[in-house]
């Protein structure tokens, strides 16, 4: 005799959209360095298609309403001993609401790079910076957070 079983599973609660979680704030840090401290290494190299240095970021968002129709994220380096800014890089995108893990109700994107126009590898090696990323709304709303640390060769 074959028997079938079925198993009911009760639907879940309805995941929090992002905008609805937590204050307006963004965060930070180097593409693979969750546990970034101020003064750690901010890695920077060549891309592989060549071109100017850059630096990987991960930037998230809480807050923020509609980012999944839009948003404006600017990246600043600004070398804090020679008061030089190293990059200004603006991007243009759609940030998704993550639903797992550590960012679940939070804003993400992909890697954004802090490019650094006009310079070598060489003119960016020890340079303690600060980078800023600053995200902007489709209605002119706005976060921005910042990380400070010694550009190191990737």
């Amino acid at each position: 005799m074959l028997g079938l079983l079925w198993w009911g599973c009760a639907a879940g609660p309805a995941p929090t959209p992002c905008e609805a979680v937590g204050a307006d704030e963004a965060t930070i840090v180097p593409a693979g360095a969750d546990d970034f401290v101020d003064g750690d290494a901010l890695p920077y190299g060549r891309p592989p298609q060549g071109g100017s240095p850059y630096s990987p970021y991960r930037v998230g968002v809480g807050g923020l309403e509609g980012l999944g129709d839009g948003a404006s994220v600017r990246l600043e380096a600004y070398d804090l001993d020679e008061d030089l800014v190293l990059g200004d890089t603006t991007y243009e995108l759609r940030l998704v609401c993550a639903n797992v893990g550590d960012n679940a109700g939070r804003w993400v994107g992909s890697d954004l790079h802090q490019r650094f126009d006009g310079f070598e590898l060489e003119d960016l090696d020890g340079r303690n910076a600060r980078v800023t990323a600053t995200v902007t709304d489709l209605s002119g709303n706005s976060v921005a957070a910042w990380l400070e640390g010694v550009l190191t060769p990737m």
